[in-house]
């Protein structure tokens, strides 16, 4: 791949300044994650102004250098600047913790490309995400996401259903086991994780959100406290459980 110019799609992950006048952008694409220099980028005649941003999808031109080297962009082309996340700061503030779960956590190369797809699509469905429960359910339908791409998706739909109460288990991710550490949470809660686009009441959802918080920090090397402020943020509360993920 070295020595080649590429041509992709790409989505734009993080952006910081390599100098002063330039930028290294990380990008998720179908072919990997890549990390590219913008040389003179913040000059004011740059081709590249307005052209890349935090959440937008372009097309990228790049020539690839040897793995493990910053790559060299020589033209962007914004194809979805999606603005609605620039005007309300709490689906600004999602949309940067789907960004951060895709930086941390997606692979090089070709597997990436359901990485890609994933962010793309879910980016795109917070557009209209204007009340609490809608924010939260978008945060759980991502997640969930998440770990099925990392191939640790609990088994969420054999929970008994005659009862009121369910207990979880953190380390199997199921409903069956009966030893080690389970979460006991009420069966409501349990339906809002099996399907949490079809719940509209945002505390079930909250409670929902703490089960996926725990087993996300139990499994996976997530920033828990990130990922509490960005709860709280979106569900306008000023405090969570401690021992929320």
């Amino acid at each position: 791949m070295a020595g080649e110019t590429i041509k992709t799609s790409a989505l734009c992950l993080a952006i910081r300044p390599w100098s002063q006048t330039s930028h290294i952008v990380t990008w998720i694409t179908p072919r990997g994650k890549i990390s590219s220099v913008v040389k003179g980028a913040a000059r004011a005649k740059s081709f590249f102004l307005g052209q890349y941003d935090l959440n937008y999808t372009c097309e990228i031109l790049y020539y690839a250098r040897a793995k493990g080297e910053l790559h060299a962009l020589k033209e962007c082309f914004p194809l979805e600047l999606r603005e609605s996340l620039r005007s309300d700061f709490r689906l600004g503030a999602l949309a940067e913790y789907f960004r951060s779960l895709v930086l941390t956590l997606a692979p090089s190369g070709s597997e990436a490309e359901k990485w890609y797809s994933t962010l793309e699509s879910a980016l795109d469905d917070l557009k209209g995400r204007d009340d609490e429960a809608k924010r939260i359910a978008a945060l759980l339908s991502f997640e969930r996401r998440i770990l099925e791409l990392e191939g640790l998706l609990p088994e969420l739909s054999n929970y008994d259903k005659s009862k009121e109460i369910q207990f979880f288990s953190i380390e199997n991710g199921t409903y069956e086991a009966n030893e080690g550490r389970l979460m006991r949470i009420a069966t409501p809660v349990a339906k809002a994780l099996e399907n949490p686009e079809n719940e509209k009441n945002p505390q079930i959802l909250l409670d929902a959100a703490r089960v996926i918080g725990v087993f996300y920090t139990f499994h996976l090397d997530t920033q828990r406290f990130c990922r509490r402020e960005i709860l709280n943020l979106i569900s306008n509360k000023k405090g969570t459980d401690e021992n929320e993920g």
